[in-house]
């Protein structure tokens, strides 16, 4: 039965209509300027946790997978834009109808089944304001209760209350209300800033450190009226912090931060590159893996460990490729890193995401660090310059043959800043692999970084990565890139103060850990008011 089709407009009409009528708000605003109200579309992760919370599966079966993914915006994946086209629309009621549905008859039963002493039709009622307040993340409004309990009656016509529950779990698992989060705020007047409602507090309190909905102690806060203060969502998000689902959301932010969602799909010329082999592939991404992993679990996210630590977490093949011990049976684990290289910025994967098919490439980690790590904007190149890479040659190095950028007036301009970082990471070859010569010259790792104070000059990759770890700029990027994350869209005037309050907490601590920059955002009064249409 395709119910999609006709849910998604209209439940997103009546949630819209139910939250933005002319009556007085029930609380004055803190702040006299917020972003506006929106309405966003939840990802494909958010999607999972999200089911698992409606269904309570106890063993959770992700089928993320099998939507269509999604495109990215500064880098992200959660931004605002994300809509339900028809191809998502077929993939998310065939997953509801041969999936979740009929998974959720049997977690759910105790709440679908009715006992004898009372009426079919309030126990309908009943099932469906639970199960609509799960997922909808807010009570169910009466007119969604009275679509639901229609569709629930139309189909026990010819069929037992079990046939019944489940086309109503279809309906509710595809509804606009259940894919849509709401961030409208309470009842006020055109253009005025308004409070968020305690429901959506926590769900979007939930959703910024955990990438899923409220669970049970949240709502029962939100609906004891307890969000209204800093300190006690402070308190909520510290104690979310320590969940495993917060950990799961720090760890795609970093991956998707540092532009490593793709390396499972990684191509090397193995003529060039010989220790390239899908073996190798797989190897560099569990180091990465686990070295985020573990960071994220044992230093609390620290952004200072992930970018200077002295170790990794390698297996036998990845230990031979740095030169370092190997755990003693050659599996995954922790093993110190050579001299040079230091954090996660000289991980082999990471220095072949940023290279090209047959040769690293300055350019590309250049513009990693530049965009990645300091937040600086870097204009596309003219449309009359053709964007060809120099050819491979076997009489000169990559850095004289990419010195020409630097030399043309056309290019000049973005290529001072990004050619003399690249040129600096030079020691690392397009694998990875740490060199000091190239077709039998000298390898010239010799590089320079603009920032705030300055600039630093640096020779080779491990000394580019050890300043990282321990710069001022980084730790003013790293929290607008957690804000872009988490909230879906790039920063506004209005976003100063909530990213002063991120940076303030994140640089508090010299370990730099995320969960702080979390706290700074959830604390601020800016995260809980939006501004009506």
């Amino acid at each position: 039965m395709r119910i999609i089709r006709s849910c998604l407009p209209a439940a997103l009409m009546l949630v819209t209509a139910s939250c933005s009528d002319d009556k007085p708000g029930g609380r004055a605003p803190e702040v006299s300027e917020a972003a506006p109200a929106r309405v966003r579309r939840l990802t494909r992760a958010e999607y999972d946790n999200s089911v698992f919370t409606v269904v309570k599966h106890p063993t959770p079966v992700p089928m993320a997978q099998l939507l269509a993914p999604e495109d990215a915006i500064l880098g992200f994946t959660t931004h605002d834009r994300l809509q339900v086209t028809s191809l998502l629309a077929d993939q998310l009621d065939t997953i509801a109808d041969q999936n979740w549905a009929p998974v959720a008859l049997g977690t759910l039963a105790t709440e679908y089944e009715c006992a004898g002493n009372k009426g079919e039709e309030e126990c309908a009622r009943a099932f469906i304001k639970a199960l609509g307040a799960r997922a909808f993340r807010r009570e169910v409004l009466a007119e969604e209760e009275a679509d639901l309990l229609e569709l629930w009656k139309a189909v026990r016509k010819e069929s037992e209350p079990k046939k019944a529950a489940e086309f109503v779990i279809q309906a509710v698992l595809t509804s606009a209300s259940f894919l849509y989060r709401t961030e409208l705020g309470e009842p006020g007047k055109p253009g005025a800033v308004v409070w968020l409602t305690q429901r959506e507090i926590a769900s979007a309190l939930s959703f910024a450190i955990t990438g899923g909905p409220p669970d049970a102690e949240l709502l029962a806060a939100a609906d004891a009226d307890k969000l209204v203060t800093a300190d006690a969502r402070e308190a909520q998000a510290r104690r979310l912090l320590k969940t495993k689902q917060s950990q799961a959301y720090l760890e795609r932010f970093v991956v998707e931060w540092l532009g490593l969602s793709g390396l499972t799909s990684i191509n090397k010329n193995n003529q060039v590159f010989p220790d390239f082999s899908a073996a190798f592939k797989d190897s560099s991404r569990v180091e990465t893996m686990t070295f985020i992993n573990h960071v994220i679990t044992n230093e609390g996210a620290s952004v200072k460990e992930l970018l200077g630590a002295n170790y990794t977490f390698a297996d036998g093949r990845m230990s031979q490729f740095y030169g370092t011990t190997s755990t003693p049976d050659g599996t995954t684990g922790r093993v110190p890193l050579p001299a040079n290289r230091v954090g996660i910025l000289t991980h082999a994967s990471v220095l072949t995401t940023y290279s090209l098919f047959d040769s690293s490439s300055p350019i590309r980690r250049g513009k990693f660090v530049l965009t990645r790590l300091l937040c600086r904007d870097i204009p596309p190149p003219p449309p009359s310059i053709i964007i060809i890479p120099p050819a491979v040659t076997t009489d000169s190095t990559t850095r004289a043959r990419f010195a020409a950028h630097t030399d043309n007036p056309t290019c000049a301009g973005c290529h001072r800043q990004l050619d003399p970082i690249g040129f600096g990471m030079e020691d690392y070859d397009g694998l990875g692999k740490y060199r000091t010569k190239e077709n039998g010259l000298d390898v010239d790792a010799s590089g320079s970084v603009e920032h705030t104070n300055g600039k630093f000059t640096f020779k080779g990759g491990a000394e580019l990565a050890k300043f990282l770890s321990e710069s001022d700029d980084v730790a003013e990027c790293v929290p607008l890139q957690l804000f872009r994350y988490v909230m879906g869209r790039d920063e506004d005037a209005v976003d100063s103060s909530m990213l002063a309050d991120m940076r303030g907490r994140f640089r508090a601590d010299p370990k730099l850990k995320l969960g702080d920059a979390l706290v700074g955002l959830v604390r601020s009064p800016y995260f809980v008011h939006r501004r009506n249409p």
